[in-house]
């Protein structure tokens, strides 16, 4: 669904949401018209395997920025990994993304968002609960096991805020590695399993 998980079979299994992990860096849409336009519109995807086309977003979706990352915490490192990822797939721009994550996950969701683009849509998904169970120290990394519940919807990329499937409703069990990156941690993989079907 909205995941960013890293592997083709999560792309197909979810097509969707938060497993979206591969890809490039899309530079982030600029404004093509006044301060008071309702949308923005640039290049994406010149830096990604596929061509470079204009993707038109509304202007509500790129200044709905999440808050700042906080990753002082393995958990706090996945909250903030699913916000700014979830804006990144909102927009089309995974560079927006990185500091919450490692190099490899970050190909992980520029690849997602490449995907997207190559179908016409960008993914717009919501976290709706994430419950987490006790973090595991395995060496030099961390194994955060959590639950989750996602809305999503795929969106054209060139009729500002039109709705091309959904929405849907997804839910996870989810398997978070962290590792540390000076003194942060960074999501550095993700396995999840959906329970029930996800479009």
């Amino acid at each position: 669904m909205l995941r960013s998980f890293g592997t083709v079979t999560g792309w197909c299994l979810a097509g969707v949401v938060a497993l979206a992990l591969v890809g490039c860096s899309a530079g982030t849409p600029a404004a093509s018209a006044g301060s008071g336009s309702t949308e923005a519109s640039a290049p994406v995807g010149h830096n990604m395997a596929g061509p470079a086309q204009d993707v038109i977003v509304s202007r509500a979706a790129l200044e709905a920025k999440p808050a700042p990352w906080v990753l002082t915490t393995p958990e706090s490192a996945v909250r903030s990994y699913l916000d700014w990822i979830s804006y990144g797939y909102r927009i089309g721009d995974s560079d927006v993304t990185t500091p919450t994550m490692s190099a490899g996950q970050e190909v992980h969701i520029d690849s997602y968002i490449q995907l997207n683009l190559e179908s016409g849509r960008l993914i717009d998904q919501t976290l709706t609960s994430i419950t987490f169970s006790t973090p595991s120290i395995e060496g030099t990394h961390t194994l955060v096991p959590a639950k989750e519940k996602w809305t999503y919807r795929y969106v054209s990329i060139k009729e500002v805020g039109k709705t091309l499937a959904g929405p849907y409703s997804a839910s996870y069990n989810s398997t978070y590695t962290l590792v540390k990156s000076g003194k942060n941690w960074v999501v550095d993989s993700v396995a999840a399993q959906a329970v029930g079907q996800v479009k």
